[in-house]
């Protein structure tokens, strides 16, 4: 992965009192959490987060005999999406063997992440890229 960015936006709307056009408070009406994955393209069909979008299935004629979910089922069906846990690099570590181990902690978590596309893009004398991006359902919070 080579880069991700989250966002969450509050929308707030200001309440006025009777008699007046001044603003007396700016209300919360709406949040929305947006999350973006950006990898450096390996092969399309093994880049990207895992369980994100599922585009592999068996034959046209297994999923009809099987009862088998399609594409659009899988899009339509999934109500939990996946969780994103993301780790920062601290320091590295040498073991006894001289081999380097980056030592890691927990940065954040972002949970119910469901797909809204998937995209990649091939330049000519560039490094190929695959980008996903996501909708969130439950803010990233911290417990202390």
């Amino acid at each position: 992965m080579r880069n991700v960015t989250a966002t969450e936006n509050i929308r707030r709307v200001p309440v006025r009192g009777i008699g007046t056009i001044m603003a007396s408070e700016q209300a919360v009406t709406e949040w929305e959490g947006t999350l973006t994955c950006e990898f450096m393209e390996v092969r399309f069909d093994k880049t990207g987060i895992k369980n994100a979008i599922r585009r592999a299935f068996p034959s046209i004629g297994s999923q009809v005999l099987n009862d088998g979910t399609s594409f659009e089922d899988q899009l339509i069906l999934d109500t939990d999406g996946v969780q994103l846990d993301i780790f920062k690099k601290v320091s590295d570590v040498i073991d006894a063997q001289g081999v380097i181990k980056p030592k890691l902690q927990p940065y954040a978590s972002v949970k119910n992440c469901l797909i809204e596309s998937d995209s990649f893009n091939i330049s000519e004398a560039a490094i190929a890229g695959h980008n996903q991006s996501f909708k969130y359902l439950t803010p990233i919070t911290y417990i202390q």
